[in-house]
């Protein structure tokens, strides 16, 4: 299945629909990314919103987009450096196009004066997830640079893709703004057709080098394998879910501080 999956992907993204490869993905990637802030500056105008909500907005997902372009002319990640078919232009401009309707949806008919507790949540999430993915970038970057085979040391010790959980991380910071539902709905359909499908290719290309049965059973796909027992591991994430609902069902749990 994983085979047939990753044959797919490959498909889907690199050569879909057939014919001649014209461009670089990355490239595609750099200007959807990189336009943002404008893009949200525009909406921002075209709305007439001016509120803490779509300023904030602003400053994570724009800031975002400025950081990624500058890490792909640091060290690039070599999975974009191909070029790719017209079909797979379109499906790659329509799957990233998904966040520009999130940003959309926050400066539509988002939430103009996000709670203080939104806004920590959404930074604190932003924050961790950018460090983590531009950290995690850099190892991979560096270490391939000089040796080939797996990295199971650092930050992808004991997690196999910890860049794109920090992609996660910070992409759930622009829903938690916006509160919408279809925000969510829309990071999970890039998360499964997207970075599922690359973390999948990874786990089958891992799986032909050296050392790969001891690293699958020291880390899991995109969390942490903080213990051995993986019965205590889904105990410890369980128990972390279920604050995370508790916690917004207060509307943040240091507000219990509050005399």
């Amino acid at each position: 299945m994983f085979k047939q999956h990753q044959d797919f992907a490959k498909v889907v993204v690199n050569d879909f629909l057939g014919g001649p490869k014209i461009i670089k993905q990355c490239h595609i990637i750099n200007a959807q990314k990189g336009l943002t802030a404008v893009f949200v500056v525009f909406l921002i105008w075209w709305y007439q919103n001016f509120s803490l909500g779509a300023y904030l907005y602003l400053g994570l997902h724009g800031s975002y987009g400025v950081i990624w372009v500058v890490k792909d002319f640091t060290f690039p990640d070599r999975t974009f450096q191909n070029k790719i078919t017209i079909g797979s232009l379109i499906f790659t401009v329509s799957l990233l196009g998904l966040y520009w309707v999130i940003a959309w949806l926050q400066i539509s008919e988002g939430i103009q004066n996000p709670s203080n507790g939104r806004v920590v949540t959404a930074i604190f999430a932003y924050v961790f997830g950018v460090v983590l993915m531009i950290v995690s970038d850099c190892q991979k970057y560096y270490t391939l640079k000089y040796k080939q085979g797996l990295i199971t040391e650092g930050m992808f010790k004991y997690n196999r893709n910890p860049n794109y959980t920090g992609e996660m991380l910070l992409y759930s910071s622009f829903a938690i703004l916006s509160g919408n539902w279809l925000a969510y709905a829309i990071l999970f359909t890039v998360w499964i057709v997207g970075f599922y499908g690359f973390m999948i290719n990874k786990d089958i290309s891992f799986s032909k080098k050296q050392g790969w049965n001891e690293y699958k059973k020291q880390s899991y796909l995109f969390l942490w394998k903080v213990h051995s027992n993986d019965i205590i591991n889904y105990a410890l994430y369980g128990a972390l879910v279920a604050y995370l609902i508790w916690d917004y069902q207060v509307s943040g749990a240091i507000t219990l501080l509050k005399k």
